[in-house]
């Protein structure tokens, strides 16, 4: 039975500081992906310390680009203030704080195992690259965080919300309004590849979500001017979190596609490249396995490999004298989204 009667009083928009803070700091990391803040980004790191862009770009690396922070502001389902959420990261016991900077991938129970050294764990398996500088680093990594919230906010957010609060409010106000009368309408107008129909709300990222009305208890709507064009979801066993693109007038826009959409169409049109990423889409291979597979020199099977690495396509272990390649598989769900955000802007 559908529950679209209530859907509208399942609806809360929320003007978060907190979470607008993190939105702009996932810009700066990637501000290629962003095509209104792409001059802004430009225009601030101008005038940032190669120090400070640095600390920002390395944090990124170990949270998913910051995306993954931001369901501390958003589970809260109220307005956080950049102060009250830099405290609650102070605050939080050192395996959560791993757990929300891995965005949720390895279960706290792993991570308490890691965190312990426990040889009997297998969460060795789970790990990657990342978590393990984060897990063997992890009071410096907090403490660098910490700074750089301060600092950053301190000397460069504060004056950029001061401008877009007011944009921030209004934009809210008028989605909760459009939500209590129409509250289908109003969702779907979050984003193109968000529907609100016959029941259920519907997500299209580089796999289909499905969310039953009936299994809702409240769908937190967050402004930001910032996130555009990202379609971000986050959920919990009854709660949903989605991003609402906010207008600021006068933004300069890029048309432009991002440099690592072109890197990667580049890298699979080519017929040598496409095979190998067939044979290692089954399995780690080394160079010495793929030349006489391929017809071509290992000198030549290195070559294209660098390029399909550059791209994000595979990585590489080493096991004793050879250097294993394997498909970095979730590289291709990105790419699904990213060429249709591009091409949907």
């Amino acid at each position: 039975m559908s529950s679209l009667p209530t859907l509208n009083r399942k609806i809360k928009t929320i003007v978060s500081p907190f979470h607008e803070l993190l939105c702009s700091l996932h810009v700066l990391y990637q501000p290629e992906h962003h095509p209104k803040r792409l001059q802004w980004a430009l225009s601030l790191k101008k005038t940032m310390p190669i120090a400070l862009q640095q600390d920002i770009l390395s944090l990124g690396e170990l949270s998913d680009g910051w995306i993954a922070l931001l369901d501390l502001p958003d589970q809260t389902g109220a307005p956080i203030s950049c102060k009250q959420g830099i405290t609650m990261l102070c605050k939080l016991p050192d395996a959560e704080f791993v757990y929300l900077m891995m965005n949720q991938k390895v279960t706290l129970s792993t991570i308490v195992e890691a965190l312990c050294g426990s040889d009997s764990s297998n969460s060795g398996a789970l790990i990657n690259a990342p978590m393990q500088i984060l897990i063997e680093n992890l009071g410096s990594v907090r403490n660098l965080l910490i700074e750089t919230l301060i600092t950053y906010e301190q000397d460069y957010f504060r004056q950029e919300w001061d401008y877009i609060q007011p944009w921030m409010n209004t934009t809210a106000a008028h989605f909760q309004d459009l939500a209590s009368r129409t509250p289908e309408k109003a969702l779907r107008t979050l984003h193109p590849r968000l529907s609100a129909e016959n029941g259920t709300l519907t997500a299209q990222k580089a796999h289909t979500y499905y969310f039953p009305y009936e299994t809702l208890q409240q769908v937190f709507v967050f402004p930001s001017s910032f996130i555009f064009p990202h379609l971000l979801i986050g959920w919990n066993e009854d709660t949903l979190f989605f991003p609402l693109a906010v207008d600021i007038p006068g933004q300069a826009y890029n048309d432009g596609p991002p440099s690592d959409l072109l890197r990667q169409l580049k890298a699979l049109s080519d017929d040598t490249r496409m095979r190998i990423l067939k044979i290692l889409w089954n399995g780690p291979h080394c160079t010495k396995q793929l030349a006489p597979v391929l017809g071509i020199s290992e000198a030549a099977v290195s070559k294209q490999l660098k390029q399909l690495t550059e791209a994000g396509f595979t990585k590489s272990e080493r096991k004793g004298n050879y250097l294993f390649y394997s498909v970095h598989k979730e590289s291709f769900d990105s790419l699904i989204v990213l060429q249709r955000q591009y091409l949907e802007q």
